[in-house]
């Protein structure tokens, strides 16, 4: 039964993260082939953050169902065929619905799983990671439409999530989550994804414009991957030599000095190839080590993942995009730096 488990769970985070694979290197340049401009582009992607962040406030009071999750599943598979309209508010719909699905059925698996398999949840997140790399480099070399394999995965990813609707590993609580609790771990959330904006949104622009050849940018994004799949894999037998909120701010801690190192040596190659191994802690072990906390602290654990999901991965992504924007310039990844080192602090 649990190799079932495992395999079904590593399955789903494949299709998964292959799907936002499709939606982050793919859709932005469809977009801008289809003639929206980049302010349509950027109100687009908002989207998808901000039906994550408003969605789990829909729980407070009441516990997810089978018929919340099975809608979402629904509605989410429909959804992704306004893509193909090539129309501004269709499109706009659509992502505003993805974003509050996978506000429902992603925190509920992850939920399950960091339940199931504790410190070895890295064993089957792997194969997400695995998943978005493999669409960035063979699709990198296809040209064409490739909506119909957003569709495609989108159908088959649900149809995964589909076979956890039984699952009874996660008891139904009606207990609210109480986020000044724990404030300074949200926080510390908050404060490191929002130092993640200019990673997302410029790693690659600032880094051609100190002299890096464009053909080694992607090497540079895979080294990030590759360290986050090589921890993943390994993770658990270290998570356990310490407790989950050290390796948490041991992990925000080099978040900052990543970003110092990206400033600090702007162009060389083989620095920044070194601070993209620190991706390993900035996302595997933090993500891995915050829902064990989340688990540890939360009764109510689908509606702590789903704040997790929605305040990290919603409102903080999007206010780092922001952000980001307006701090743009030489010195952007030391005021990425320093707002990492804010939430060290803080967490302190």
């Amino acid at each position: 039964m649990k190799n079932k488990f495992f395999i079904l769970l590593s399955l789903y985070y494949f299709l998964f993260f292959t799907l936002i694979g499709d939606y982050v290197i793919f859709l932005p340049k469809y977009f801008k082939e289809i003639g929206f401009s980049p302010a349509q582009i950027g109100i687009i992607f908002a989207m998808m953050p901000i039906a994550r962040f408003l969605t789990p406030f829909i729980y407070l009071k009441k516990p997810l169902t089978k018929l919340d999750y099975i809608l979402a599943l629904v509605i989410s598979t429909l959804a992704s065929f306004l893509l193909l309209s090539k129309n501004f508010y269709l499109i706009l719909a659509a992502f505003f619905i993805l974003g509050a699905a996978f506000a429902v059925v992603f925190p509920y698996i992850e939920a399950i799983a960091i339940e199931k398999l504790k410190e070895k949840y890295g064993l089957s997140r792997v194969f997400g990671s695995i998943g978005f790399m493999l669409f960035g480099i063979i699709f990198s070399y296809i040209s064409g439409n490739l909506i119909w394999l957003f569709i495609i995965l989108m159908i088959f990813t649900n149809l995964t999530a589909f076979s956890f609707l039984e699952d009874k590993t996660i008891k139904k609580s009606y207990k609210p989550i109480n986020l000044l609790k724990e404030w300074k771990f949200w926080a510390g959330v908050i404060l490191l994804q929002i130092s993640f904006g200019g990673f997302y949104n410029f790693f690659t622009i600032y880094n051609i414009q100190h002299g890096i050849k464009e053909e080694y940018i992607g090497w540079l994004w895979a080294i990030g991957v590759i360290a986050e799949i090589f921890i993943f894999i390994v993770g658990h037998k270290i998570l356990k030599k310490l407790n989950t909120t050290v390796w948490i701010k041991i992990s925000v801690f080099l978040t900052s000095i990543r970003w110092l190192m990206v400033y600090l040596f702007a162009g060389n190659m083989i620095l920044i190839a070194l601070s993209q191994i620190i991706h390993a802690f900035s996302f595997a072990i933090f993500h891995t080590s915050a829902l064990l906390y989340l688990s540890q602290k939360y009764e109510n654990k689908t509606l702590a993942q789903q704040f997790y999901a929605g305040i990290g991965y919603g409102l903080a992504a999007f206010l780092g995009s922001i952000i980001s924007g307006i701090l743009y310039s030489d010195k952007l990844f030391l005021y990425e730096s320093l707002i990492a080192l804010l939430g060290f602090l803080v967490m302190l």
